[in-house]
């Protein structure tokens, strides 16, 4: 595993001084540790909702708080930062258990996402806000290469308005069956 972590901290740019501090975050609570990356996830997962927040901020001036809180939440998210965690090869580098090993745990959203928030969290504890920042926007970037709200958030009732009002010339009616 060693080499893998030297491998992440390339990808990430970053050397830890304190190797404890990587480790923590990339150890699953299934691992039976006396450590978890719980407290780094929880931390990361701050300091990314600030990141992100003001990266909307200031490149979209004209936006409505609105429509930047929708943003927002459709990049701070499991989903986003599962696909975050595969940009840096994090599922080869995270401490599960051997059970979790067998139930594919290196490959699970919820592991993978964690895992990010909490390299985030230990980036931020050790390097400071703004590595964290750099780091966070780069991926970011490289994941979203068009960040707007088209291309990162669907309202799906909006668009089935918009296909019914184009192709049948009203707006549908919703009903509901069942809750």
């Amino acid at each position: 595993m060693n080499q893998r972590l030297e491998a992440l901290q390339k990808r990430l740019g970053y050397q830890f001084k304190n190797q404890n501090l990587i480790t923590e975050a990339l150890t699953h609570k299934s691992s039976k540790q006396p450590y978890n990356n719980e407290r780094l996830e929880f931390l990361g997962d701050a300091v990314l909702d600030l990141i992100v927040g003001e990266y909307l901020f200031h490149e979209f001036t004209a936006v409505a708080e609105g429509e930047l809180s929708k943003l927002r939440a459709s990049l701070v998210n499991e989903k986003s930062f599962e696909k975050l965690a595969r940009l840096l090869g994090l599922g080869e580098c995270i401490y599960i258990s051997l059970a979790e090993e067998n139930n594919s745990g290196r490959e699970k959203s919820s592991i993978l996402s964690n895992a990010f928030e909490a390299i985030i969290g230990a980036l931020y504890l050790e390097a400071g806000l703004e590595k964290a920042r750099e780091l966070a926007i780069a991926l970011m970037e490289e994941a979203y290469p068009k960040i707007n709200m088209d291309a990162i958030f669907r309202d799906h009732k909006t668009t089935l308005q918009e296909l019914t009002q184009a192709y049948y010339g009203e707006t549908p009616e919703y009903r509901l069956v069942r809750s």
